[in-house]
């Protein structure tokens, strides 16, 4: 198993002679984690274009810790990245920006409780080494290195599983000539499917598409089903071939399969006693 703290020990020889603060530890740290996964240095300020004949190295660049800020170059990937580092209120707030879209990701750590020491080794420097190690992997170089990555893939895949039903392993496959979803709410039915209940759904949908109330003076009644239960009519195979079956409707009313006649005015005649001389 490889160690994962290989590389520091000679990273921190090149640059211990020049640590002056807590900081400096934390940001040496930082840089030597850059390096282990494929940055490399190409020196301080934060110019953010690149002339394609800078010197890359895996060392800190002479006059990385002159200020009390930090600013480093990287590339990756021939991209250009860069490192910021600002000491406040006994906080170290670190930084990278892609340059390219200026993509940032951060990290915020308080200095003397990362660092107790600043020289010896990583254990007396940093007791939480470890965890710092998987925090700037996450937090501060995997978010600006593997988010144009994973935007790419799902740019790429994301037309095809618009476009693809997920299969459901509990689904039934429908038979030959049944369709086994409804059409749309705004797209007309096949014409070998009523359309039935669309009126429920679509307001403007064209009278004699169904719906749940019922409209006995609808021109455009289903003559093959008029309804259930309304007199006048039955659906088709209501009463089985040969059994008994007694007509309902109201008392007196037409027999099924009659047409209703029209209920009397209202105004067809007064009502008894009624005596109107208002105009004499």
């Amino acid at each position: 198993m490889a160690d994962p703290l290989f590389g520091w020990d000679l990273t921190f020889k090149t640059v211990e002679k020049d640590v002056k603060r807590k900081a400096d530890v934390i940001v040496a740290f930082i840089h030597w984690n850059l390096t282990k996964r494929g940055f490399r240095s190409i020196g301080i300020g934060d110019e953010r274009t690149l002339s394609g004949d800078e010197e890359r190295s895996e060392l800190l660049p002479t006059g990385w810790n002159d200020k009390d800020n930090y600013a480093l170059r990287y590339v990756f990937e021939n991209k250009l990245f860069i490192l910021h580092a600002l000491s406040t209120d006994g906080n170290l707030i670190i930084n990278l920006m892609r340059s390219e879209d200026l993509a940032v990701s951060n990290i915020a750590l308080k200095i003397d409780d990362t660092v107790k020491e600043q020289k010896g080794s990583i254990d007396k420097m940093i007791p939480s080494h470890k965890e710092l190690i998987y925090q700037v992997k996450r937090d501060l170089i995997d978010t600006v290195t593997e988010k144009s990555t994973v935007t790419a893939e799902t740019q790429t895949s994301r037309p095809e599983s618009s476009n693809r039903r997920p299969e459901d392993p509990l689904r039934v496959p429908g038979r030959p000539g049944i369709v086994s979803d409804p059409p749309g709410l705004w797209t007309a039915s096949p014409p070998h499917i009523p359309s039935l209940g669309r009126s429920d759904l679509d307001p403007f949908a064209p009278s004699g598409s169904g719906g749940m109330l019922y409209n006995p003076f609808e021109p455009r009644r289903d003559i093959e089903n008029p309804g259930l239960g309304i007199p006048g009519g039955l659906p088709r195979g209501a009463v089985p071939p040969g059994a008994r079956f007694d007509p309902f409707g109201p008392p007196g009313g037409p027999m099924p399969g009659a047409r209703r006649p029209a209920p009397p005015d209202a105004d067809h005649l007064p009502p008894p006693g009624f005596n109107d001389n208002m105009f004499m």
